[in-house]
């Protein structure tokens, strides 16, 4: 029964990564928004929008406060925690997907070929800026997968030391900048892109927010030090 544990990490990590792929493929034009086809009428468009942004917001603050964790691991092994918290996360994404009322109209389109190509191109390097960031304070741990191989091997799960690697040494929130870079840059904005964006935006600004706090809380003075040296979203070496 011990195999379950990192079968359910594994399933939860691959999960996990189809739906960060199809809200790339969404931000980049490659999946359309509503792929349930759902119709909605009048102003329920927006309220959908709202409450599914809502949804991702509540499931990440929830899920990621300390006393929420307590209470699920009575339930699941805590190895599974953060598995569980990636398969959280991968449902409510697909649901924006699936349900995120569609609007094709367009906002604003860029006509010069070298300069669709240039913006597209930013628009991936950002989302691959937020990949590597991830490798940068270890992928696995953040995605589960190292909690559940420690315990299948019966090995004692450590904490994650603070560390200044790579692009964390000019930016506090590289995972976040990426996501923004990634939605925003685009040669062709269309009605339901930018309505995804905007609050998704407003959610990164609030949930940076709630997770400075954290840090602070649980680091002291070393993140104290490191927030006065380093900028959050916008990486320090544009402000030089």
């Amino acid at each position: 029964m011990k195999i379950l544990v990192p079968l359910y990490g594994v399933t939860c990590y691959l999960f996990g990564v189809t739906a960060l792929l199809g809200w790339i493929a969404a931000m980049e034009g490659v999946l359309p928004f509503n792929l349930a086809n759902v119709e909605y009428s009048g102003n329920m468009s927006y309220a959908a929008a709202i409450g599914l942004m809502l949804l991702f917001g509540l499931q990440h603050s929830i899920m990621a406060r300390q006393g929420f964790k307590e209470k699920l691991t009575r339930i699941i092994p805590e190895a599974a925690e953060r598995a569980t918290y990636v398969l959280g996360t991968a449902i409510t994404i697909w649901f924006m997907l699936l349900f995120w009322p569609a609007d094709p109209s367009i906002v604003w389109q860029v006509e010069g070929t070298n300069l669709r190509y240039g913006l597209i191109g930013i628009s991936v390097l950002g989302f691959t800026y937020l990949f590597i960031a991830t490798f940068a304070i270890n992928h696995f741990e953040l995605f589960g997968l190292q909690q559940v191989y420690l315990y299948f091997k019966g090995e004692p799960m450590k904490p994650v030391p603070f560390k200044e690697m790579l692009m964390y040494r000019f930016d506090r929130h590289p995972i976040m900048t990426g996501a923004l870079v990634g939605s925003w840059v685009t040669p062709e904005m269309t009605t339901d892109h930018l309505l995804f964006s905007a609050m998704l935006t407003v959610y990164i600004i609030v949930g940076v927010s709630f997770e400075e706090r954290d840090l602070r809380a649980n680091l002291g003075k070393v993140y104290h030090d490191y927030a006065s040296r380093v900028r959050s979203l916008v990486p320090a070496f544009l402000n030089r």
